[in-house]
C-alpha cells in the first residue's frame, strides 16, 4: 500500500483549528465564529493566530463591517472544506450495506434440531441473494454459547436462552418453545395423540449430550406414580427419527423440530400427557458484532428463516 502522507508531519498540527478556520470564512467575524462553535472569542482568536502560523498568512484581515479573507484563505477554503466534509461522511453517514457485494464468512452455532431444515434454508438465501457468502456451522448448545461467543468462535448463535447473560452479550428472543412427542405410527400401532398409559408403556429416546439416562420428565412421571424406560441415550438430535422408525419407541422433542422431523420422515405427532416445560429460542451474538451490519443482515436473516419453519 502506497503512503499518501507521512503521520508525523501531522503531529505538530490541531486538525480542530481547521474547523474554526472554516467558521471563520462563514462567520467573517471572531465572535460569531465562536458562537457557532460553542467557544469563547479568546479561543477561536487563539486559534486563528495558530491557523496564521500554520500557513504563514494572515488569512483574515479586518475591514469595514467584520474580516476579509487574503487570497490565501480563499485558496485554501475549498479544499479544507472537501476535506473536512468527506471525514465528516467517513465519520458520521453509516455505510451503504449491500448484501449482493458481501465477501464475508458467517460463523453460524446451530442447534442439531433445526440444522437439518435451517441450514438449507441459509444456503438457498445466501446463493441468491450473497453469492460471495460462505457459511461455518457450529454446535450450538445454550450452556456454551456464551463461551463460544466470547471466545469468537462464532459470530451468531441459535439456541435456548441461558439462565444468565452478562452486560457485553446482547439476544433477540425469536419464540417460545414447547415439547412435542413424536413416533412411527407402524411400529406402536397407534395413531394421534398417546394416553398417558401408552406414553410409559413404550421405551423412550432422551437427548443428553452427557448421556444421561434420566431427565427432568422422570420427576414428573414419578409424581404421579409412574416410570418411564429410557433405551438409549443419544448426542444428537438428527439420529432420532432413524431410530424411531427402526425401533418401537417414543421421543420428546421441541415442537418446531417435531413438527419438521415428523413432516420429512412420516412420523406421528402427540401431545405430551404430562406437563412439559417451555423455554424461549434466542439468537446471541458478542457486543463487539453490533456495529457490525454484515453480521446484523445475517441475524436478521437467520430470524426470518426460523419464523419460515415454524409457519
Amino acid at each position: 500500500m502506497n503512503d499518501l502522507f507521512n503521520e508525523n508531519e501531522f503531529r505538530g498540527v490541531d486538525l480542530n483549528v481547521l474547523l474554526i478556520f472554516l467558521a471563520l470564512m462563514r462567520e467573517r467575524s471572531v465572535t460569531r465564529a465562536a458562537a457557532r462553535m460553542f467557544l469563547g472569542p479568546s479561543a477561536v482568536s487563539m486559534a486563528l493566530r495558530r491557523l496564521r502560523e500554520l500557513f504563514d498568512d494572515p488569512l483574515l484581515v479586518r475591514a469595514k463591517g467584520g474580516m476579509e479573507p487574503t487570497p490565501r484563505a480563499l485558496e485554501l477554503y475549498p479544499v479544507v472544506e472537501a476535506a473536512i466534509g468527506r471525514l465528516h461522511q467517513v465519520l458520521f453517514t453509516p455505510a451503504q450495506f449491500d448484501p449482493s457485494k458481501l465477501e464475508k464468512t458467517f460463523r453460524f452455532a446451530a442447534p442439531d434440531d433445526l440444522e437439518l431444515a435451517l441450514v438449507p434454508l441459509i444456503l438457498a438465501h445466501l446463493r441468491r441473494a450473497s453469492p460471495k457468502v460462505r457459511l461455518v456451522v457450529r454446535p450450538s448448545d445454550y450452556r456454551h454459547a456464551l463461551d463460544s461467543l466470547d471466545r469468537d468462535d462464532c459470530d451468531l448463535a441459535l439456541t435456548a436462552m441461558p439462565d444468565q447473560l452478562e452486560s457485553w452479550h446482547c439476544h433477540r428472543v425469536l419464540h417460545q418453545e414447547s415439547f412435542l412427542t413424536l413416533y412411527d405410527r407402524t411400529q406402536l400401532g397407534l395413531r394421534g395423540d398417546l394416553s398417558l398409559d401408552d406414553y410409559v408403556a413404550h421405551p423412550h429416546l432422551l437427548l443428553s449430550p452427557l448421556g444421561h439416562l434420566h431427565s427432568p420428565i422422570d420427576e414428573q412421571l414419578r409424581e404421579l406414580g409412574r416410570s418411564r424406560t429410557v433405551l438409549v441415550s443419544v448426542a444428537h438430535f438428527p439420529l432420532m427419527p432413524f431410530l424411531l422408525r427402526t425401533t418401537p419407541s417414543v421421543v420428546n422433542m421441541p415442537a418446531t423440530a417435531a413438527r419438521i422431523y415428523a413432516k420429512e420422515f412420516d412420523l406421528e405427532l402427540s401431545k405430551a400427557p404430562i406437563q412439559v416445560p417451555t423455554f424461549d429460542v434466542a439468537l446471541l451474538w458478542h457486543v463487539r458484532k453490533n456495529a457490525d451490519p454484515a453480521v446484523q443482515w445475517f441475524a436478521g436473516l437467520v430470524a426470518q428463516l426460523v419464523a419460515q419453519l415454524r409457519q
